[in-house]
């Protein structure tokens, strides 16, 4: 009898040490996911959600309806592994479109939303990739100015595109946190950002929308600001390196006084050093004082008491499309970084 009450403390014992093993195993595991972010003191801890039971992540592409009429959006709607609903962000691409340049069959994401993908899975946070461009018949929209930009315009157009995903999103309440989606956006999706984040009932006016490029204002096929849903806008923003004038649209740049910007929810701004949309020399384009622009814009709504914050981040030495599929050298390091502050910038209103 005592024999056995021997082999079986023995048992238990042993049971016991092989549970505090897998314990310790998982801890080891869970940090060493948290370390494989960006360096620096900005790396937010990954959120550990639904990791038991949960369903496998999936990719794949949906439509929206076309809010300025026409054809379907094509969109790439990523969700990650998780047994319960999780916040998203919608993201709009820039002008070199959202699909790889290689491929014809606009099924395949150029490589930096790839890498977003990435990020988003080490976060769990969902994501909504909006494609502007090929339901209005063309794949990129590098240096285009009014009136050839107005179909496909950052400021009024697109702003509707990114309201259609994050109506779409608040459908799948199985899957998605509805009041907890997010806006991301680069280059001319970064200044689609600007226009979706205003507050078109506090800027109304009721004079005409217009733009202003190479001295001639142009009234015709200029839309009003895109009004949120009814059920709410996104809880906050990113825009990385925007061309922030918008053409005059919510007016002069740099001049805080002329024209109004309210925007409804807190917003980070990238800036890259080196851009000429930043540095004022990209002469494409008429505003000559782009630096002033991005100061000029966050203090037109620093003049408006129900405006949100605006951070502005500036990358010494950084070229446009820092956050490109090419990025290299300080670049690269720029992009390291600003990820890792957006993604922590998003969290503190996805999470909390």
């Amino acid at each position: 009898m005592n024999l056995i009450k021997q082999i079986g403390w023995k048992k238990m014992l042993l049971a016991g040490a092989i549970k505090l093993t897998i314990s310790l195993l998982l801890f080891s595991c869970t940090k060493t996911v948290a370390n494989t972010e960006a360096a620096g003191n900005v790396v937010p801890t990954p959120i550990q959600v639904g990791t038991t039971g949960a369903n496998p992540e999936t990719t794949q592409i949906v439509y929206l309806p076309n809010p300025t009429g026409g054809n379907q959006l094509k969109a790439v709607l990523y969700i990650p592994s998780t047994s319960v609903p999780v916040p998203a962000v919608v993201v709009m691409h820039g002008s070199g479109g959202l699909w790889s340049s290689t491929d014809s069959t606009n099924t395949k994401m150029a490589s930096q939303f790839k890498g977003w993908i990435d990020s988003f899975r080490v976060h769990k946070i969902a994501a909504l990739f909006v494609d502007s461009y090929t339901a209005r018949g063309t794949k990129t929209f590098h240096n285009m100015v009014p009136p050839n930009s107005l179909p496909i315009a950052a400021e009024f157009v697109r702003p509707r595109d990114a309201h259609a995903g994050l109506t779409y999103l608040r459908t799948l309440t199985v899957k998605i946190i509805p009041n907890k989606i997010g806006l991301l956006g680069f280059s001319h999706g970064g200044t689609t950002v600007l226009g979706t984040m205003v507050d078109a009932d506090a800027v109304a006016k009721t004079t005409a929308w217009s733009q202003i490029s190479a001295g001639t204002t142009y009234t015709n096929n200029v839309l009003a600001p895109a009004g949120k849903p009814a059920e709410g806008g996104f809880v906050a923003a990113v825009s990385y390196y925007p061309g922030a004038a918008m053409f005059s649209y919510f007016g002069k740049p740099g001049t805080p006084s002329d024209g109004k910007y309210v925007n409804y929810a807190p917003m980070l701004i990238h800036a890259a050093g080196a851009d000429p949309l930043y540095t004022g020399t990209y002469t494409n384009w008429d505003n000559n004082k782009q630096i002033s622009s991005y100061d000029g814009l966050i203090q037109k709504a620093q003049l408006n008491p129900a405006s949100a914050p605006i951070t502005k981040q500036v990358y010494s030495g950084a070229e446009h499309g820092f956050d490109g599929e090419t990025a290299a050298g300080t670049d690269a390091n720029a992009s390291v970084l600003a990820r890792a502050r957006s993604i922590a910038f998003l969290k503190q209103f996805l999470y909390n």
